[in-house]
């Protein structure tokens, strides 16, 4: 007997099953309704913050974004007729609910126990002010003629802003002077040409823009802060969020090159000040910190002088380098480097430094660290493979600290050195240094201890004053005349401890 079914049938079945489905679903519709909206004025809104607050903005450069989360904590739904800045649109606030923007934004529903994300930005209009000043609106709700505000307030900042869109950007005049009367902000990679002078007054606040820095190409840069009065170089994002965050500026250069699975594209990584045949630069006084590369020299100088001479100055949590030599030439002392991705200085490719009362700590907690705190090299490779030696001839470094974190790990200096041509005499000399490598080239160290950890204040503090009165950590002669220390006071006679802090008895 044959038991399966003809079209016909089947098509019967089908067509009672697809109305069954269709009745049940109209049951269903009809049985949920409409959403209801209460018009119960008495209904109040709740928000996540009674004040939105905008850290420093700079004018003309639009903010970050901040929320602001609206809840419906009643049992039912309710609809908002408006949410509208008072300012209108005279107001620097803009508002935005799910892609619609303001002023104002209308018949936005709320089921109970929802909510609603808002979002808020701001733009600051130049003033004539030089300080900071306050920029106030409210955001109003409206909700069945029921009217509710959240306070909204940004600080504003007039700056002086330098660069643009362009892969360089010169400056405007050769011999340019950035004084401290506001900030500055620099946009891209700005550059003081050849044979031109920029001369950066004490006081002077520079922030700079992911991706940017300065440039000093064959030319003359001259940072000169005052004890109390530093430069100070930082990134632009002003929240108080990003005030210790690292990897926040420095240039980028992208490039392309060939391979043979194609072109790849690459971002290369340059110093946020970037000295690139530097001419008798000077730096005295200044902070670099937050950026990916805080300070980069590369090839020689005059003959007379220098490429830099850094005094005083205080580099730190850099993602990759604090200070990033290539064959360059640098004198200076009393400077702090400290807590950097990779190394607090590297002085590659040969060249000629001679530095005094250097403390490089590397306490870096961002991550794990595989790079020494300083690192020296003579030689490179050429693109055709060949080795290249460039001499550290006439190096020096006279009562510097060489230390880390990472001290106490086996197999790990937190000095290394690979010289293929080292100097005939020692150069560093009456310094501290952490070296357990076997092969170390020990004829570079003269009066210098290799197994004593530095008596620092506090670690965790970042507090390099060092605690002790040990003996131990007095130096020996330097090379310049050097008669206070980084905070400005009296250098011992003599013997000057070790560091850029000298202990006062």
């Amino acid at each position: 007997m044959d038991t399966s079914l003809n079209l016909r049938d089947r098509t019967k079945i089908f067509t009672r099953f697809a109305l069954g489905v269709l009745l049940l679903a109209g049951l269903f519709v009809s049985g949920c309704g409409k959403t209801q909206f209460s018009e119960d004025p008495a209904l109040q809104l709740e928000f996540s913050a009674d004040t939105i607050l905008f850290d420093t903005v700079f004018t003309t450069i639009g903010s970050v974004t901040l929320p602001l989360k609206v809840y419906n904590r009643n049992t039912e739904a309710v609809r908002i007729d408006e949410i509208e800045l008072v300012g209108g649109s005279e107001s620097p606030f803009r508002v935005n609910i799910d892609g619609e923007v303001g002023p104002s934004v209308t018949d936005w529903p709320i089921l109970p126990e929802d909510s609603l994300w808002v979002f808020l930005e701001v733009t600051v209009d130049p003033t004539a002010l030089s300080t900071p000043f306050i920029i106030e609106d409210e955001l109003r709700f409206n909700t069945n003629g029921n009217e509710q505000y959240v306070d909204l307030i940004a600080w504003g900042q007039n700056a002086h802003f330098h660069g643009g869109l362009g892969e360089l950007n010169p400056l405007p005049s050769c011999d340019e002077v950035w004084t401290n009367d506001l900030p500055h902000v620099i946009y891209g990679i700005v550059e003081v040409e050849p044979g031109c002078t920029l001369t950066i007054e004490e006081g002077t606040q520079v922030y700079v823009h992911d991706g940017s820095g300065l440039l000093v190409y064959q030319s003359t840069l001259n940072v000169a802060g005052e004890l109390g009065n530093e430069v100070v170089f930082q990134g632009d994002r002003l929240e108080s969020s990003y005030e210790d965050v690292p990897g926040q500026w420095g240039i980028e250069i992208d490039f392309q090159f060939e391979t043979e699975y194609g072109i790849e594209e690459v971002t290369a990584q340059r110093g946020g000040i970037w000295l690139y045949g530097g001419v008798e630069c000077t730096m005295d006084y200044a902070v670099l910190k937050n950026g990916t590369i805080g300070l980069q020299v590369d090839t020689t100088g005059t003959d007379q002088a220098p490429a830099l001479d850094i005094r005083n100055t205080v580099i730190h949590n850099m993602s990759a380098y604090g200070l990033y030599a290539q064959g360059g030439t640098i004198e200076g002392y009393n400077n702090l480097l400290y807590d950097c991705g990779q190394s607090t200085a590297a002085f590659t490719l040969g060249g000629a430094y001679k530095l005094d009362h250097c403390t490089f700590a590397n306490y870096w907690s961002e991550g794990v660290r595989q790079s020494p705190s300083v690192l020296f090299t003579d030689w490179y490779e050429d693109i055709n493979g060949n080795i290249q030696v460039r001499s550290l001839e006439g190096s020096a470094f006279n009562n510097c600290i060489f230390w880390g974190n990472n001290y106490s790990l086996t197999d790990f200096d937190e000095l290394v050195v690979s010289l293929l041509n080292p100097p005939a005499s020692p150069f560093i000399r009456y310094s501290s240094v952490d070296v357990q490598d076997p092969d170390f080239p020990m004829e570079i160290l003269e009066a210098t201890l290799t197994d004593n950890t530095p008596p620092f204040a506090s670690t965790s503090d970042r507090d390099f004053h060092l605690s002790s009165n040990n003996s131990l950590w007095d130096g020996g002669a330097s090379q310049f005349a050097i008669g206070l220390d980084l905070d400005g006071l009296p250098r011992a006679i003599g013997q000057p401890d070790m560091g850029c802090y000298e202990r006062q008895q």
